[in-house]
């Protein structure tokens, strides 16, 4: 549980950095800051591995979390960048994500590029590739809408043991 609150430590201080970069930079520093206090997600959820070997050693079902923002915000989709959580213990991966999601009515879907950070069976680290398929649910059309994403996760260089299913809620903050 350490690792786990280090970890979201971290993770949070480089979505504040990677926010901070996105920000306007011709915005006054108040500007500045009121845009970067919007457009939030927190989501947090069940992972489940593709892999038996890693569901018998690691168990059936790990956490998944993730902190995103929205970057831009179309009339039919999103781009969001985003740093997340799926694994549980000794087995884990840490995504930094970038997100296309379109939506029509409530209906959501997309896909993720971006690079993570891995911790294997065998104990090794190792860093690669990630990739993401998206299909959600959007309850409502609010301002701070709650969402249902099942999330598909390829991790390169795994060989398919950290590759896995995240089921999510979020929200808006």
């Amino acid at each position: 549980m350490k690792r786990l609150g280090t970890l979201c430590s971290a993770a949070s201080l480089l979505m504040l950095g990677v926010g901070m970069l996105i920000a306007p930079r011709t915005a006054s520093a108040q500007d500045a800051s009121a845009q970067l206090a919007k457009d939030w997600a927190l989501r947090v959820g069940t992972y489940i591995y593709q892999s038996q070997t890693t569901r018998t050693q690691n168990g059936e079902v790990g956490f998944s979390g993730s902190v995103e923002r929205t970057v831009y915000r179309g009339n039919s989709y999103d781009v969001l960048v985003g740093i997340g959580y799926n694994g549980w213990d000794n087995v884990y991966s840490v995504p930094i994500m970038v997100s296309a999601i379109a939506h029509k009515a409530n209906f959501r879907y997309g896909a993720g590029v971006g690079y993570a950070f891995n911790k294997k069976i065998d104990g090794l680290a190792s860093n690669s590739t990630a990739l993401t398929l998206i299909a959600g649910y959007q309850f409502g059309r609010s301002q701070k809408p709650l969402s249902l994403d099942a999330r598909y996760y390829f991790i390169g260089g795994s060989s398919n043991e950290l590759d896995g299913l995240s089921i999510t809620i979020g929200g808006e903050f």
